[in-house]
C-alpha cells in the first residue's frame, strides 16, 4: 500500500506487523536505512532503568556471525556511517551511505537487530564506558537540568527515569538481563524499518519482508496502545556550588488536542509553530525581550520535547541567580500575550522557519527518514513534505493562540541546576509563573 496522500512513500505491513518504510529521494545520491523498535525508558521499571540504553551500545558487539571487529570494518568498507539512538519512546539503529548500497546495509543493520548476541566479555567493557557516562552526565549541571525536568513533568511515572539509567543499575545488569528484555519488547509489532534517500524501493522492500518475516511476535495478542505519562507540574533542582551560572528548565504540557476538535497532524504543527514563535531565533519574542533588550540571560530558547504520544513546551535558560526572579517574570509576562493575541509578524517568521526546517530535512537522508518514521508511530500515517508545508502554511494565529492558552491551563514544570539552586527557590519561580500567566 502507499502512505495516504502520497504517490512515492511506500508503506507496506508484513504478516507479523512489522512495517516497512521507503521514502524516495530521487536527487540525492545517498541513503540512510534503519530499524526503529516502539520502545524505550518509559517501559522500563525502576530496577531496569536504563537497560535500553546498554543495549543501544550492545548491539554492535557481535552477532551469531559476526565479531564487533568484522561489523565496524563491513561497514566501514562501503564508506557508512553507523549509529544507534535510545529514548523515552523509540529505540533505532541505523547506517548512512551510498545508494547504491541500501541493501547491504539493510543486511547488516538486521543483522545486529536480529541477531546479536552480547557477549560476556564485551558487556563487560561496555558497562563500564557507560557507568563513565551516566557520572559523567551527574556531574554536568546542564544535562542534570534536563533530567530533572524530566521528573518534574512526570513524576515517578517511567518518563520521568533518565534514559541512561542508573549508575547502580548499570553496574548490575546481565546478559540474561539483556536478552530477556529483547525477547519482551523488540517485537514485530513495535518495529518500522524504513529507508531514505535513492536507492531500487522494490528491491529493498522484497528483501526487508525476507530478513523481517520471521520476527517474533508480542505474546499477547497485540501489545497495548502506549499511554502518555500523567502531567505532573512540580519543581525540583540541585545546587552545583562548583559553578556560577544556574541552568533553568521550564515546561508546559502540550496535551494532544481530541480528533473530533483537530486533527493530530495539525495540533502538532500548530504546536510546532508556537515554540517557534515563542523562542525560536534571535528575533523571537523570549530571545529579543530576555537575552536582547534585558539582558537576563547568556542563552535562553524555547523548544518542543515530543514522543509518540506526548509533547512538552520547554524553555531553557542560563542565567545567574540574581536575575532569575525577572527572567521568570518577564517570560511569565511574554507567554501571557501570546495566549492573548499572536502577532501577524511572528507567526510569518515562525511557519517560514517550520518550512525551512521541513524542506532541509527532506533533503537530508537521515533526517527525512526520522522524520517519516516520528510521524508514522506519532499518527499511523506520514505526510509528504509538500503536503506537510500547505498543512503549515494553513494554520491560523486562533490555532497558534489555543496552544497558549490551553497549555498554561496548566502549572508549569520547574527545573533547575546550578549555582544557588535549591527546591524552595524553584517552587518560587513556579509560583511566580503562575501568577504571572493568569
Amino acid at each position: 500500500m502507499k502512505a495516504p496522500g502520497s504517490p512515492t512513500i511506500a508503506l507496506r505491513t508484513l504478516a507479523n506487523g512489522v512495517r516497512l518504510l521507503a521514502v524516495p529521494m530521487p536527487h540525492v545520491r545517498s541513503a540512510s536505512v534503519g530499524v526503529f523498535i516502539r520502545v524505550g525508558s518509559r517501559d522500563e521499571t525502576p530496577a531496569t532503568n536504563g537497560i535500553g540504553h546498554v543495549l543501544e551500545h550492545m548491539a554492535f558487539k557481535g552477532t551469531a556471525t559476526r565479531s564487533v571487529q568484522a561489523i565496524n570494518l563491513e561497514a566501514e568498507r562501503l564508506g557508512a556511517d553507523v549509529n544507534a539512538f535510545a529514548s523515552k519512546d523509540t529505540t533505532g539503529y541505523f547506517m548512512t551511505g551510498l545508494g547504491r548500497h541500501a541493501e547491504q546495509l539493510l543486511q547488516m543493520t538486521a543483522d545486529i537487530v536480529l541477531n546479536s548476541t552480547f557477549p560476556e566479555d564485551e558487556l563487560r567493557r561496555e558497562l563500564e564506558v557507560i557507568r563513565h557516562e551516566a557520572i559523567e552526565y551527574e556531574e554536568d549541571p546542564e544535562d542534570t537540568s534536563s533530567e530533572l525536568l524530566d521528573r518534574a513533568i512526570w513524576g515517578d511515572d517511567p518518563m520521568g527515569m533518565p534514559v541512561i539509567g542508573t549508575v547502580r543499575n548499570i553496574e548490575g545488569f546481565t546478559r540474561q538481563d539483556l536478552v530477556r528484555h529483547v525477547q519482551s519488547h523488540h517485537v514485530a509489532e513495535k518495529t518500522v524499518v524504513a529507508a531514505a534517500g535513492n536507492f531500487d524501493v522494490e528491491a529493498w522492500l522484497a528483501l526487508a519482508g525476507q530478513l523481517f518475516s520471521a520476527m517474533p511476535s508480542a505474546q499477547l495478542p497485540e501489545p497495548p496502545p502506549p499511554k502518555p505519562g500523567k502531567y505532573m507540574g512540580t519543581a525540583v533542582a540541585r545546587r552545583f556550588s562548583q559553578v556560577s551560572q544556574v541552568f533553568l528548565n521550564i515546561a508546559y504540557p502540550l496535551a494532544p488536542a481530541r480528533e473530533e476538535e483537530i486533527p493530530q497532524q495539525r495540533w502538532r504543527l500548530a504546536a510546532a509553530l508556537a515554540v517557534n514563535l515563542f523562542g525560536g531565533g534571535m528575533s523571537a519574542p523570549l530571545v529579543d525581550r530576555v537575552r536582547e533588550q534585558l539582558g537576563l540571560a547568556y542563552t535562553t530558547h524555547s523548544t518542543m520535547d515530543a514522543g509518540d504520544v506526548w509533547a512538552n513546551f520547554v524553555i531553557h535558560a542560563v542565567t545567574t541567580p540574581d536575575k532569575l526572579d525577572e527572567l521568570v517574570s518577564s517570560t511569565a509576562v511574554l507567554l501571557r500575550e501570546q495566549a492573548t493575541k499572536i502577532d501577524p509578524v511572528h507567526l510569518e517568521r515562525a511557519k517560514n522557519q517550520l518550512i525551512v526546517s521541513r524542506v532541509r530535512a527532506g533533503e537530508r537522508t537521515y533526517a527525512a527518514m526520522e522524520q517519516a518514521v516520528e510521524e508514522l508511530f506519532a499518527s499511523a500515517t506520514v505526510t509528504p513534505v509538500a503536503d506537510a508545508i500547505a498543512a503549515i502554511e494553513s494554520i491560523h494565529a486562533a490555532e497558534v493562540q489555543a496552544v497558549f492558552e490551553r497549555m498554561l491551563a496548566n502549572p508549569p514544570a520547574v527545573a533547575m541546576a546550578g549555582k544557588g539552586a535549591g527546591v524552595r527557590t524553584a517552587r518560587q519561580l513556579a509560583a511566580r509563573l503562575v501568577a504571572g500567566v493568569r
